[in-house]
């Protein structure tokens, strides 16, 4: 019929759409909960795949039987006969082709069923759609029948003639979701933040009515929502499937290793991912440490964010480790960051003539550090044990006692200079007259933005230049590893302690300490020049 106009018109087709979306929900509702998968169901499925389906065009193995990798078919059993399951491994291992696979098998294979739903949320827009081309793809070169792929409304739908529907979503656009589901699977689950939480739990939610299943697929990220997943792997009702390297805290990764490589991308072995792009990958990465997070969090399945950039890494620090400490000799500088009830008090000693470091740690004793160690991410109680950190009566660390007690492990030290953030000046004044200590003090701004993040790079060059020496500490390796950065308008860099994944404060007062020692400490004579006159 013709319309008054373009707007009439558009009014009309979302009219039509909401129809035909409240046929296809009354068929899902009306076709009651699948029975239970039989125990050979994922063999089922990959033996569909290998006899009915095709490699699209476009990869190098294209038009030959797509043939499900072992780790895949573990996956999807466990997909099908428990309440919750996550796939963690490495980019490129298939995450996508394989529920593409399971996804086909659900509404044009062996398990097939009339009015079934899916429903899956990705972090982006153009991520949701990635997994609806693959299954479009692949439906296309293996000539599936009965598959209507739609693109609007975006990222997109999948339907079958007998009410069978697969809904794509991306977080950017959804704060939840009210459709019943018989799956609900969801893509990187570690790149998503807290801010996503009401969608995940919405699209748990979705299962209820229909006694579902939910399916996560990530990289490991820093995300909370997969962590908490992860720490239910206990439970009969979860099953959780992790590939990754096993690397302890504070330990550097040997980003060369083929082991490293095998460990967080199983389709190696499956010959889905290249060794050799590995080996090419880890020696550019090598020359390119700004690529470093990319790298570890992407290909090698580690707790990384690719955007999160670090300081320096946990291996460069590494190089500055001695078994002996060069001696006390010359003058000490001391970097001071002072905590609040929910952080550690730190200092940080640097020995410009020698490069010795050394530093001091210490936290309120209430809550315990196991308490506190457990929402941090740390080992406290380990630094503890190994004389890292020490603890003091209360919620917040008595400044002047802690600054008492330095000065005692520094006695016979000549301190050139004490500082601190300059937001706390007037108070660190006070705690050095309450402690009796009588050390040259500097107001001192820290941070992009204040200091044109001088100490930063301070901090970094002595760091990289090896020119650093320290005994090896869990607790500055924590503070390395948990350090973010961020930049002003002109990119200077400074430590955010506001995206940091933990307690920092030993890392903030080494970089107060190198902003102090760096132009002190000794530096190749530049060659003078004169002017000799004209020839």
């Amino acid at each position: 019929m013709p319309y008054a106009d373009k707007t009439a018109e558009r009014l009309a087709a979302r009219e039509r759409q909401r129809r035909r979306r409240a046929r296809l929900k009354a068929q899902g509702e009306g076709g009651g909960t699948a029975p239970p998968p039989p125990a050979d169901a994922a063999q089922a499925v990959a033996d569909w795949s290998r006899e009915r389906l095709k490699v699209p065009a476009g990869h190098p193995l294209a038009g030959q039987p797509m043939e499900l990798p072992d780790y895949g078919v573990e996956f999807i059993g466990d997909a099908l006969t428990h309440r919750e399951a996550l796939l963690r491994l490495g980019r490129k291992n298939a995450k996508s082709a394989i529920v593409a696979v399971f996804a086909l098998a659900l509404m044009a294979g062996p398990l097939k069923r009339a009015g079934l739903r899916i429903g899956t949320v990705s972090v982006t827009r153009e991520k949701a759609a990635e997994l609806l081309r693959q299954m479009q793809e692949i439906a296309e070169a293996s000539e599936l029948p009965g598959l209507e792929f739609r693109k609007s409304p975006a990222p997109g739908w999948v339907l079958t003639p007998d009410g069978a529907t697969a809904e794509f979503l991306s977080a950017d656009k959804a704060s939840g979701h009210a459709s019943g589901f018989d799956f609900s699977i969801v893509d990187e689950l570690g790149l998503m933040g807290e801010r996503d939480r009401e969608l995940i739990a919405g699209m748990r939610t979705a299962t209820s009515a229909r006694d579902g299943r939910f399916l996560a697929l990530s990289i490991r990220g820093e995300s909370p929502l997969l962590e908490e997943m992860i720490e239910r792997r206990d439970l009969p009702t979860c099953a959780v499937h992790l590939y990754a390297p096993e690397v302890a805290e504070g330990e550097a990764v040997d980003i060369h290793d083929p082991a490293v490589w095998a460990a967080g991308n199983p389709g190696i072995a499956a010959g889905i991912k290249s060794a050799e792009w590995m080996r090419d990958e880890a020696a550019r990465v090598e020359a390119t440490p700004s690529d470093r997070a990319t790298f570890l969090a992407f290909d090698l399945n580690l707790p990384q964010s690719p955007t999160r950039e670090v300081i320096f890494d946990v291996s460069d620090y590494q190089g500055c480790l001695v078994e002996d400490l060069p001696p006390r000799q010359g003058l000490v500088c001391i970097g001071l960051d002072m905590g609040e009830a929910t952080s550690g008090t730190a200092a940080f000693a640097i020995w410009p003539q020698t490069g010795r470091c050394e530093g001091w740690l210490a936290f309120g004793d209430r809550p315990s550090v196991v308490e506190r160690g457990r929402h941090d991410g740390a080992r406290y109680d380990l630094m503890l044990e190994r004389g890292e950190l020490r603890t003091y009566p209360g919620r917040v660390t008595p400044v002047a006692r802690f600054l008492g007690d330095v000065s005692a492990d520094l006695k016979g030290c000549r301190v050139h200079r004490l500082a601190a953030d300059g937001y706390k000046d007037a108070e660190v004044k006070d705690f050095l007259e309450d402690a009796g200590i009588r050390w040259p003090y500097e107001f001192r701004r820290v941070g992009a933005g204040k200091d044109g993040g001088r100490d930063v790079r301070a901090l970094q060059r002595l760091v990289l230049s090896r020119r650093l020496k320290l005994r090896e500490s869990l607790a500055f390796a924590t503070a390395v590893s948990n350090s973010s950065l961020r930049r002003d308008g002109n990119g200077n860099p400074g430590l955010d302690k506001a995206t940091s994944r933990g307690r920092i404060d030993l890392l903030s007062a080494a970089v107060i300490a190198a902003g102090l020692a760096e132009p002190l400490m000794d530096r190749s004579p530049r060659k003078s020049w004169r002017y000799a006159g004209a020839a």
